[in-house]
């Protein structure tokens, strides 16, 4: 479950949810990719396999997020909730 910082709306937040490979610095390389597109990471849990984010970008540097997660390598698989 993840906890969003105070002040935070819910609704201004895009969760992610990830199955990701055992690569030495999977979680480096996936919050570098966010940073890269933009996205402000607000909260984050892991337990391998499962790397869940919860986000904030608008919606164009969302699509770019969601194409560059989706084509990573050591990314598996991608859920969204807005």
């Amino acid at each position: 479950m993840l906890l969003l910082p105070p002040g935070i709306a819910p609704s201004s937040v895009t969760r992610l949810a990830l199955d990701v490979s055992d690569a030495p610095g999977v979680l480096l390389r996936v919050l570098g990719i966010c940073q890269r597109r933009g996205a402000q990471v607000l909260a984050m849990t892991y337990a391998h396999p499962r790397l869940e984010l919860a986000v904030s970008a608008d919606e164009r540097h969302l699509q770019l997020l969601r194409g560059r997660l989706e084509n990573a390598i050591d990314v598996l698989t991608v859920d969204y909730a807005p």
